[in-house]
């Protein structure tokens, strides 16, 4: 039978073979690109299987491969990646961790840097203290000794000490008031007191000064001792201005 159709039809193959396409001849080997759209499961084969089903379809021709349709890597498929398998992608930047940027920071000594301590508030003395010698007594005996500090004054001021009493005016201008004093040149001493604006605890002070040297020589006592240093800076800052003005 074979033989009998080569002789009746010698020249039926000897068409163009260009107006062929590759598997024609097997319609059911044929895997169309219309047929990989409709067959979800196809979406299952790997790359390499389809160039084999593609291989198949061409009977052996060893210049056929398969193109993958245009479909399968469309932006609505690449969207429908699980998270798990776009969490694998790398973008090619550097990845690091706030731990170790931290530890990064700390190493080179700019680290978050903890906030400084809330400053106190300024210490404020009452406008018009009132304490009577006795008690300035029985509280200079009862009260420890809280700080005990010399401090300079101006050639102004020490000049001015020629009057022992412009001193204690001075003060009593910066709510210090002074309960007694005494001494002659170049030694005078100064008993003063101060109290803290809203509250009852007050500040003794004993002031020397020694007017050849323009040095004060303090020692101070207090009810609320935690506020001493405060009410010293206060009561140098006003003697240092003593002759200034």
């Amino acid at each position: 039978m074979f033989t009998d159709r080569e002789h009746r039809e010698p020249f039926e193959y000897s068409e163009d073979l260009t107006s062929l396409t590759v598997g024609a001849e097997d319609p059911e080997n044929v895997i169309s690109a219309q047929r990989y759209q409709e067959n979800d499961n196809d979406l299952l084969l790997s790359t390499s299987d389809k160039e084999d089903n593609g291989t198949r379809a061409s009977n052996g021709s060893s210049t056929s491969a398969y193109n993958a349709p245009s479909d399968l890597i469309s932006p609505s498929l690449i969207s429908s990646q699980t998270p798990a398998e776009t969490s694998l992608v790398n973008t090619g930047g550097p990845t690091h961790s706030s731990q170790s940027n931290f530890s990064l920071d700390d190493l080179l000594g700019i680290g978050v840097t903890e906030a400084p301590a809330p400053t106190p508030p300024a210490l404020t003395l009452n406008s018009k203290p009132v304490l009577d010698p006795g008690t300035f007594q029985r509280k200079w005996g009862q009260l420890a000794l809280a700080l005990s500090q010399e401090c300079s004054l101006s050639p102004q001021g020490a000049a001015s000490l020629m009057n022992p009493q412009s001193l204690i005016r001075h003060m009593q201008s910066n709510y210090i008031q002074c309960i007694a004093s005494g001494g002659q040149p170049p030694n005078y001493k100064f008993f003063f007191y101060a109290q803290k604006d809203g509250a009852t605890a007050f500040f003794l002070v004993e002031c020397i000064v020694n007017t050849a040297s323009a040095k004060a020589q303090l020692k101070i006592k207090a009810d609320d001792g935690t506020a001493a240093e405060a009410f010293s800076t206060l009561f140098q800052s006003a003697l240092s201005k003593f002759g200034l003005s």
